[in-house]
């Protein structure tokens, strides 16, 4: 049998189902097995696995094109309104299924078989599917090697089955006996149009199935599994905003994602101090262990406009904190008349991160993404009685020393290597002199360096060295 857990990371599962309106607040548990191997189409055409063929693909959606049985968990219905007041106020829904992040929804084939090597290629789509449905449905999929099916609690009906304590609802499967599924799959919903046939698609019917009555309930989301303790030490948001930050203004930009948080956090009743967040002790005095929150915003797709903000610390936040990173939706920027919509999209600890989040890869050799300001001065002057001189490097190593990260044994600065002396935004260096170095409270570091440096061991993501390295200066990222 084949069997495919999913977990919705942020807690909800956008998908409108097939014939129906986004705005008639239909909703789809479970997902289709269609949307599915849809899924799996786009993943493949869109990542190209090495080594895997279109005829590994026409396999493993043949395998999967028998309907499945699902165990589902437990789920609510939740929407958000959206109001149009330049066409007269009108009023759209946005309706999702609220899911426990924790829990996993398990696809289940009894009789499905695929061969070592299929099986490997579908263990690799899944990995790099990382939405299903919309966007905002972040997802986690993997293969299971066992499973019990006596969870299952849905499936399709059978004839003359009681539907006692069953809820009914339409689910899009793949056609028995379709040929050809891969071509099918792969039409486009414009072309479909053009030929009128929409409802259902060519190679696909429509399945009854049934769920239990409580399963999806109405009103407020289900609870956080009980007795399970989520370490939460990472936060991430996607940005969203007409102009966005250039990659220049790291710092100020997390400054001030710092300052909101703690005036959001500051309305919360009964919420106690946060040494993780703040970085300091009740009394005001800094922390020196490193151990508090690193705001660390983030250009993944290389345009020069930073698209992403990641809230980490090595110590675990409090459940204010994770209610105050809940709450933040807009940043104002003092040197921008546009404001900066901040989109919270993860919510759990860096281990969950891996492999979704470019900063929390692991690796022996890194580069400067953002300059690396000296905490010292470079030279500490010449005669008799002076110290000799405080280099970059030393400075760098110093860093590295003081959080116990292993030896570094190669390095190679901006000093010689030219490509060392900015960040790419594809043939044009914004050179590290550009960025800026100064805090809000006036306190600067003693000058800007890039490297790309080896390490004798593999280190734990992110990296980040050096002065301002809370508020997103002096990272790196794997080589």
């Amino acid at each position: 049998m084949i069997v495919i857990s999913m977990k919705f990371l942020a807690g909800r599962f956008h998908a409108t189902p097939w014939e129906r309106h986004v705005n008639e607040s239909s909703l789809e548990y479970p997902p289709s097995s269609w949307r599915l191997l849809r899924a799996l189409v786009a993943t493949f055409y869109r990542t190209q696995p090495e080594g895997m063929t279109t005829e590994q693909l026409t396999r493993i959606l043949d395998a999967l094109s028998a309907p499945p049985a699902f165990h589902l968990p437990p789920a609510a219905i939740g929407h958000t309104r959206h109001y149009d007041v330049a066409n007269k106020g009108k009023h759209f829904f946005d309706t999702f299924v609220s899911l426990d992040p924790s829990l996993s929804l398990i696809w289940l084939w009894r009789e499905a078989k695929l061969d070592a090597p299929e099986h490997h290629a579908l263990a690799l789509l899944l990995e790099r599917l990382n939405t299903f449905g919309r966007a905002e449905s972040w997802c986690e999929m993997k293969l299971e090697e066992n499973f019990d099916a006596a969870k299952i609690n849905c499936q399709p009906y059978m004839n003359g089955q009681s539907l006692a304590g069953w809820a009914t609802t339409r689910v899009l499967v793949p056609q028995a006996g379709t040929d050809d599924i891969l071509s099918k799959l792969c039409v486009e919903i414009g072309e479909m149009r053009d030929k009128k046939h929409l409802s259902p698609p060519d190679g696909a019917e429509w399945l009854t199935y049934l769920r239990p009555l409580d399963v999806l309930s109405e009103g407020c989301p289900p609870r956080m599994h009980q007795g399970k303790s989520v370490r939460v030490n990472v936060a991430r948001y996607t940005l969203d905003s007409k102009v966005l930050p250039q990659v220049q203004d790291t710092l100020p930009f997390c400054e001030k994602v710092r300052r909101a948080l703690f005036d959001i956090r500051a309305k919360i009743e009964n919420a106690a101090h946060s040494e993780t967040l703040t970085g300091k002790t009740l009394s005001g005095v800094p922390l020196k262990d490193h151990n508090h929150a690193y705001f660390l915003a983030t250009d993944e797709d290389g345009d020069g406009w930073l698209d992403h903000l990641t809230i980490y610390a090595r110590a675990e936040f409090d459940g204010a904190d994770i209610a105050a990173f809940g709450r933040l939706r807009k940043i104002y920027r003092f040197d921008a008349t546009h404001e900066v919509r901040m989109v919270l999209v993860g919510l759990g600890s860096e281990e969950m991160f891996q492999g979704a989040a470019p900063i929390f890869t692991k690796a022996k050799r890194w580069r400067s993404v953002t300059p690396f300001v000296l905490p010292r001065f470079a030279t500490r002057g010449a005669g008799k009685g002076a110290r000799p001189r405080d280099t970059p490097v030393e400075q760098l190593k110093r860093e590295a020393r003081l959080r116990q990260l292993p030896e570094i044994i190669e390095v190679h600065s901006s000093d010689v290597d030219k490509d060392l002396k900015g960040y790419k935004v594809g043939a044009r260096l914004v050179r590290w002199l550009e960025f800026r170095t100064r805090r809000f409270n006036g306190t600067t570091g003693y000058g800007t360096a890039g490297f790309e440096i080896e390490f004798a061991e593999e280190v734990n993501a992110p990296l980040v060295l050096g002065f301002g390295a809370h508020f997103g200066l002096g990272l790196f990222e794997p080589v």
